[in-house]
């Protein structure tokens, strides 16, 4: 059980025999050793955390307050009391059990860390402990797999919200830069001082008159209000992995190939 054996034994055929692609080096490691386990809980506690993640997202989006999109009944809940209330509860209970995974991986590392460099009766507790991770995980996915399908998403709703805020004002300082020459330290006052004269007029960046904005730097031409729309400000990131539509379906494409060849 620690120093191998005697007998003349094929520790490779063995290993293909099981399925793995090579014996363990050691024997004393072979024994003593969880860290297959450990590697797999923690990909299983980083891949779960990324689940509740997109799971508060989904909260978030079908909140009332948010309304980018909506869950059918299959992934939704009825209120108790508020008959007009809809749950996002297979999201919610996403983000739970991705704690109850973290929990699983924290609870093996826990159980290893104290003991000897052989084995020990704690290892025993490593089987109940991964299975139970796989197992959540694989009912995470399940759920996140069947809301991601079905969820209908509200872009006028998104397309609204992705214009307040006075979003597009990274985009004036780059034209600024761009166009004029300022250095970005400069450009980054100048566009201070236009958006604090949006926010006392209660405008938008866009609904600013070019008068308005020459008042802040003579320079500024009409072609600044090419770049003050959401579409623009998106258009623009165009380096790999970008925001930009061509980007965007870059990464759909590679991703879809990757995910047909695996």
């Amino acid at each position: 059980a620690l120093a191998g054996t005697g007998f003349p034994i094929d520790r490779d055929m063995t290993a293909e025999a099981l399925g793995f692609a090579r014996p363990m080096a050691n024997s004393l490691d072979a024994v003593g050793s969880r860290d297959f386990a450990l590697e797999a809980l923690s990909s299983l506690s980083i891949a779960a955390t990324h689940l509740s993640r997109l799971a508060e997202e989904i909260v978030l989006w079908t909140s009332p307050q948010f309304a980018f999109a909506a869950l059918p009944d299959a992934w939704s809940t009825g209120s108790s009391i508020m008959p007009q209330k809809r749950n996002p509860d297979a999201a919610e209970l996403v983000r739970a059990k991705a704690s109850l995974i973290t929990g699983l991986f924290v609870a093996l590392q826990g159980a290893v860390k104290a003991l000897p460099l052989a084995y020990a009766k704690d290892l025993q507790d490593d089987k109940r402990l991964t299975f139970e991770a796989f197992d959540t995980f694989d009912l995470c996915a399940r759920a996140m797999t069947g809301m991601v399908e079905t969820v209908r998403f509200k872009p006028d709703a998104m397309r609204a919200a992705a214009g307040k805020g006075y979003a597009t004002a990274t985009d004036l300082a780059d034209w600024l830069v761009r166009e004029l020459g300022l250095p970005f330290r400069d450009a980054h006052h100048v566009t201070g001082r236009i958006v604090a004269l949006a926010e006392a007029k209660g405008a938008e960046l866009a609904e600013l008159s070019l008068g308005e904005m020459q008042k802040v730097h003579s320079a500024i031409t009409k072609d600044v209000f090419n770049v003050l729309t959401v579409e623009a400000s998106a258009s623009s990131r165009t380096s790999y992995g970008g925001t930009s539509p061509v980007r965007v379906q870059e990464q759909v494409a590679q991703w879809t190939q990757r995910l047909r060849l695996e």
